[in-house]
């Protein structure tokens, strides 16, 4: 199976990396072309919970020079999704399918309305972050779940699922609920993500607060109603003690959101919590607050360069 990674920011060039170390035919693709050249010139920099090390994979700036792959793993920001749906289908076969792993909602329904019937999706814990031009830090083991839309296990997804596990970095699961693990990400990034970048720390201190801790329990509660009425189920049973736990399991991180305000970049707030607000209002459902910490870094992202 040749695999194409559609957008080799952080997550990308280092899934991208280890299935290259893996033996896998697998390109980068990455519009940035001063990003592409500067990796196709000097290589990419790895390290972090795997090791150090320089690499080579093969990187390209234009779709059209990656050749057809079997596999297109979609890794663009969110709101960059509607944009490369050119790049996937200058690259994918015609038997090929796309995996999306991206943060927040959406995603798959802009995948899908382009390729019906050809996208799986499913979500990642797998930690990376980049550092400079052509350098990544493999922050983090994790574990991947990924399936068919409609929660059948089908052969393609298990192949998918087997190359995954190629990487070495965690457990691919195949799972029947796919739909669910999307939300149950969801519902954790709307909880640590906004709070903790408008408030500027670390995950590991949201909880150590009542105040945040009120927060945490605020956004998950109209997080559950969203998810109730739309029948979905989550990939885990109290939603308030995982919040905690990934907080206090990625203790000392900044999450990709603050990331995201500090270097002066666009968020995927509106895929997050902006998402969960609209989803609620669809339903009739009341998410204040989801709706709130939307408006707030929104406004953040807008007043970047009137900052005091």
């Amino acid at each position: 199976m040749r695999v194409g990674v559609v957008g080799a920011g952080a997550l990308g060039s280092v899934l991208g990396s280890l299935l290259f170390e893996a033996g896998v035919d697998v390109v980068l693709i990455r519009r940035n072309r001063d990003q592409a050249h500067h990796i196709q010139e000097h290589g990419l920099w790895l390290e972090g919970v795997s090791g150090e090390r320089l690499l080579r994979p093969r990187i390209v700036a234009d779709p059209g020079e990656a050749g057809k792959v079997d596999l297109a793993l979609f890794l663009v920001k969110s709101y960059d999704t509607v944009t490369a749906l050119d790049t996937a289908a200058a690259v994918l076969a015609d038997d090929g399918v796309i995996l999306t792993l991206q943060n927040g909602i959406g995603n798959f329904e802009s995948l899908q309305s382009a390729f019906p019937g050809r996208v799986l999706l499913g979500i990642t814990t797998i930690g990376a972050l980049a550092l400079e031009k052509g350098k990544f830090r493999h922050t983090g083991y994790g574990q991947t779940y990924l399936g068919e839309p409609d929660g059948t296990v089908t052969p393609r997804a298990r192949s998918v699922g087997s190359i995954l596990e190629k990487m070495g970095s965690g457990p691919a699961h195949v799972s029947e609920n796919a739909l669910g693990s999307v939300w149950s990400k969801l519902v954790i990034n709307a909880a640590i993500n906004a709070p903790a970048t408008l408030l500027r720390i670390r995950n590991g201190d949201l909880t150590q607060t009542d105040s945040g801790r009120e927060l945490i329990h605020r956004v998950v509660r109209e997080c559950l109603a969203v998810v109730m009425a739309k029948g979905i189920s989550l990939i885990f049973e109290d939603p308030e003690a995982q919040v905690a736990q990934v907080c206090e399991a990625t203790s000392g991180n900044l999450n990709s959101m603050l990331q995201d305000i500090l270097a002066g970049r666009r968020t995927e707030i509106d895929f997050i919590n902006t998402a969960v607000a609209r989803e609620a209002e669809a339903l009739g459902i009341d998410a204040t607050v989801n709706r709130t910490l939307g408006l707030l870094v929104k406004s953040l992202e807008l007043t970047a360069q009137r900052r005091i």
